[in-house]
């Protein structure tokens, strides 16, 4: 069966609206009304039961979450559900499980390649199919669930970020994905928002005790963009990277503000990376180790390799031949500084904990 793709472009939603005419009137509105509510909902944390509850009404289902789960440790960061909906049947370190997620459940499978597009369970299997499976074992039957849609957010390889609505018998049709679809990139932009608004927060909390050679800092700026507050950290990061005086902001930066094209800049100077993102008139700074250089596809590979697969098994998840997977990691080795996939390993997951 073949399964729809749609594009990442990250375009508004009311672009988007104009472009998909087949969306109804009523759906369109009750889709922008769910663009603003979620926007007051978002604090700290970018998604809450009232933000499910928000989009159960778009989306009807018995139930509804979203979940943050790694991949190479085998955890959940983040689960919010619905008030009032059941807790999972099973544990979220139970090894069936995780056995499910990584090679059996399809939607999970081709989220943690980077399909972040609407899927149903029945885009692959029908009723007859799906009951026959380790994933209706594990994952839909403690349920009692037969039907399923998931959208996910942009993440690293290693990582997943997934909405799942889940619905006992009646399936959902091509308008409930295409909702789906329509709130992906803003629902992607809130959880851009709330983590700025988290170190933004702490980086504040901590300004008058935090010594000049931290990490992070922060910029505060007046209605013309002007600094008007420079914590030391953000001072001596400003001056290392872009070697401006105090009370100046670099070129460079008040382009981007002006711009508004991208969400994050990103600064990098040799093995140094310094990542800056806006929340209201302030400015978060941070530095982070650089990423060695590794492409996507190297980190796909190595985070893979992380989780114990084989070279034939990399291959298989990412669909391309073991050659191809020989290479990516031959090259990332050379980038790493390394001679063997356990010292790749331990290098690689010491830059996605810096990070």
């Amino acid at each position: 069966m073949l399964v729809r793709r749609r594009s990442g472009v990250d375009t508004t939603i009311v672009v988007s609206l104009a472009a998909v005419p087949t969306l109804a009137r009523r759906d369109a509105e009750q889709l922008l009304r769910f663009v603003g509510l979620a926007d007051e909902l978002a604090a700290d944390e970018p998604f809450t039961p009232a933000t499910l509850d928000a989009l159960g009404e778009l989306v009807e289902a018995e139930y509804v979450d979203y979940i943050e789960l790694d991949h190479i440790r085998r955890r959940a960061h983040v689960g919010v559900l619905r008030d009032g909906d059941a807790v999972p049947a099973w544990e979220p370190d139970d090894a069936d499980v995780w056995d499910v997620i990584a090679n059996h459940h399809p939607i999970c499978i081709r989220q943690q390649r980077g399909d972040v597009a609407a899927l149903k369970l029945s885009d692959f299997w029908t009723l007859r199919e799906l009951r026959r499976t380790r994933t209706y074992e594990i994952w839909c039957r403690p349920w009692d669930v037969e039907r399923s849609i998931s959208v996910a957010l942009p993440s690293p390889p290693w990582q997943t970020r997934t909405f799942t609505f889940d619905r006992r018998r009646r399936d959902f049709d091509e308008r409930d994905r295409l909702v789906l679809d329509l709130l992906r990139p803003h629902l992607a932009r809130t959880w851009r928002a709330a983590r700025t608004r988290r170190c933004l927060s702490a980086t504040l909390t901590a300004l008058e005790r935090t010594p000049e050679t931290d990490t992070r800092g922060a910029v505060v700026l007046d209605a013309t963009g002007t600094p008007v507050l420079v914590t030391p950290p953000a001072q001596r990061l400003l001056d290392e990277f872009f070697g401006v005086r105090e009370g100046e902001l670099p070129t460079e930066v008040a382009v981007w503000l002006e711009s508004r094209d991208r969400p994050t800049l990103i600064v990098r100077s040799g093995q140094r990376r310094l990542q800056i993102e806006r929340s209201g008139d302030t400015l978060l700074l941070q530095e982070a180790p650089e990423d060695a250089g590794l492409t996507r596809r190297e980190q796909e590979v190595l985070s893979w390799v992380a989780r114990g697969k084989t070279n034939a098994q990399v291959a298989e998840a990412l669909w391309i031949s073991p050659g191809t997977v020989r290479t990516h990691l031959e090259n990332a080795f050379a980038k790493l500084g390394v001679r063997t996939r356990t010292a790749a390993v331990a290098r690689f997951l010491s830059l996605v904990d810096a990070g």
